[in-house]
């Protein structure tokens, strides 16, 4: 799993946010369902989400008083303010577009990934 889209990183965002939490807790954040049909609906569709982020590594998941709650994996997933510039690899890198944003920064298998929270708080609203 390295293509992380939106969604992706809205779950990473609200469990690191909210640790020990479901993914009911999840889907009615995200999504605001205005019934329970709706809730239904998005729940089942974040459980794929949540499976395929544990199995990649980004979410660790563990069974509490009869149901499943998630923490972030902090050794893959971290967080920055003011991103002006990460070291990969001993080189320093910044981009202009993220200096003053709030950034997800995930390690992957093949790489970094680096997403403003910011600018992805942004789009949802408009939504």
């Amino acid at each position: 799993m390295t293509l992380l889209d939106d969604l992706d990183i809205s779950v990473l965002a609200f469990v690191a946010d909210h640790p020990d939490s479901t993914v009911t807790d999840s889907a009615k954040v995200i999504f605001r369902p205005k019934d329970t049909e709706e809730l239904q609906k998005k729940d089942a569709l974040l459980r794929h989400r949540f499976k395929a982020l544990t199995v990649a590594g980004f979410l660790v998941a563990k069974s509490e008083s009869g149901r499943k709650v998630y923490k972030v994996a902090r050794e893959k997933v971290t967080f920055g303010p003011e991103l002006r510039g990460i070291n990969v690899g001993g080189k320093k890198l910044s981009h202009p577009g993220l200096r003053k944003d709030y950034c997800i920064i995930l390690f992957t298998e093949d790489g970094v990934i680096v997403r403003s929270l910011d600018k992805l708080e942004k789009r949802w609203e408009s939504k």
